[in-house]
């Protein structure tokens, strides 16, 4: 976890909320801040999204999306479109599906010493935020400010304590991020940010019980739409209490560290642990290799870098057992018992693990109901494998063969593929890309994926960043 500077002001100052609104809204920010990563994660959002568009539960949500007339009757299920504003309920509606579509693969960008998914949350609710276009430099101010405000509120309760008691912070922290960055959008003023805070506060949910289910994509969903609502009620003067990040039965007191130390030491420097990560969120910043919980991928990299010094037909016979250890609370996400569908073993180490010794890698067929049920071989060798936690430093995932020979080979990984100590290259976002257009069904080497692909390189500071989705209905470009 990153060291923050401690402040050096004894100047009075307002309450939590009003200072984080007022950081939020006037805090000055280079044009070019962090513009390559903001590019990338806009496209990887887009293109996971994609992938997830004719997902059994995406379909589902989609048909239950309904539209009222003005008697009061229920219409038709309206067929809303994906990535576009005109879903029935008008934006909050496209925020909610295309925030869900986002995160419904679990192959969406992380912090990696955080447990969030950003730009699950912010670019849904971004996109949806105006009707009219939106150009790359506006995009990307609101969205630096997002970022830092996940990061700051994430770091402020600690992440692991909130984390570990059931709660799901890409949902419960999301909220307050992309009010944040809608705030900064839109231009908010100071009083009418604090109120859409307080009540996206409010509104905070989301439990880590649900991981593994179609709910739990809904959270990033949900929090990118409350954001939007939270906003839209804030500017219509609805009210609620504008200090309810510090309140003694507010956001912090439900969420933040027992006894309130967190918030004790969080009022103290506000502005700089927001300063902070405003500069330097893009080194908490990573992008998914393999479509399966993050907690799982320092392992799977791990065996993937064993199975080169692998030769020769029955080489994983001789596997005996393989030990997984990671860092404490590096389970947290994890199941414990064996998977019994596909989006149960994106939670299951033990079989990612196995999954990439049988197949040299994990992609998003693995995770579907035939490619699960296809993978009795890696099941098999799942039962090999035990995970266990040791030591409370810095991220890591140690695994440990025992083969029939003897023999007891090893490897740690620390940065995942994908992380920005350990990035993946322009090339492997695009094949990326490409893979995701073709889990969909559509042409990899089509407009839509193109359109994608150019914005690897490169986006003009006045490019409308909703051509890149101009013309998808559905997920299909």
């Amino acid at each position: 976890m990153a060291t923050i500077p401690a402040s050096t002001s004894t100047t009075t100052r307002a309450g939590l909320t009003e200072r984080l609104a007022e950081a939020v809204l006037t805090t000055d920010i280079p044009a070019s801040l962090h513009e390559q990563t903001i590019r990338h994660a806009l496209v990887d959002t887009l293109a996971v999204s994609t992938a997830a568009a004719g997902e059994d539960g995406l379909r589902r949500l989609r048909s239950v999306t309904e539209s009222v007339d003005p008697a009061g009757s229920v219409a038709a299920p309206h067929p809303s479109a994906h990535w576009a504003p005109d879903a029935a309920g008008g934006a909050p509606s496209s925020a909610f599906l295309n925030g869900t579509a986002a995160h419904f693969l679990d192959f969406d960008d992380v912090s990696p010493t955080m447990p969030l998914h950003p730009s699950a949350v912010l670019v849904p609710a971004l996109l949806a935020a105006d009707a009219g276009p939106l150009t790359f430099s506006r995009f990307a101010e609101a969205f630096n400010v997002g970022q830092a405000m996940f990061r700051t509120i994430a770091q402020a309760l600690p992440s692991h304590e909130h984390y570990a008691r059931g709660w799901h912070s890409t949902s419960t922290v999301g909220r307050l991020a992309a009010v944040a960055a809608l705030a900064r959008l839109q231009g908010l003023d100071l009083t009418t940010t604090q109120t859409a805070l307080a009540m996206a506060s409010s509104l905070a949910s989301g439990s880590r019980a649900n991981f593994g289910t179609m709910t739990k994509p809904m959270h990033a969903g949900m929090s990118a739409q409350d954001a939007l609502l939270a906003v839209r009620w804030a500017r219509a003067g609805i009210t609620a209490n504008v200090d309810e990040l510090e309140a003694p039965s507010g956001y912090f007191a439900r969420f933040g560290e027992a006894g309130g130390a967190s918030l004790a030491t969080f009022s103290e420097d506000v502005e700089d642990r927001f300063g902070y990560w405003l500069t330097d969120w893009s080194f908490d910043w990573g992008l998914k290799r393999y479509p399966s919980c993050y907690g799982t991928h320092r392992a799977v990299d791990a065996v993937l870098d064993m199975r080169l010094d692998f030769r020769g037909d029955g080489s994983l016979e001789d596997i005996e057992s393989i030990d997984v250890l990671v860092h404490e609370t590096g389970t947290a996400p994890l199941r414990t018992e064996p998977p019994r569908t596909g989006g149960e073993a994106k939670f299951s180490l033990e079989h990612c693990v196995a999954l990439a010794l049988v197949n040299g890698t994990i992609v998003l067929d693995d995770f579907t109901p035939s490619g699960f049920e296809a993978a009795g071989a890696a099941r098999e060798l799942a039962r090999r494998v035990t995970l266990g936690e040791e030591g409370a430093g810095r991220e890591y995932a140690t695994v440990s063969m025992s083969m029939a020979g003897g023999s007891r080979p090893d490897a740690t990984v620390y940065a995942a593929r994908g992380d920005s100590s350990n990035p993946l290259t322009a090339a492997d976002l695009k094949d990326k890309v490409a893979s995701c257009f073709a889990y969909a069904g559509l042409p990899a080497d089509g407009a839509g994926a193109g359109r994608l692909a150019a914005a690897v390189d490169g986006l003009a500071a006045d490019a409308d960043v909703k051509e890149l989705i101009t013309g998808w209905t559905g997920g299909a470009p």
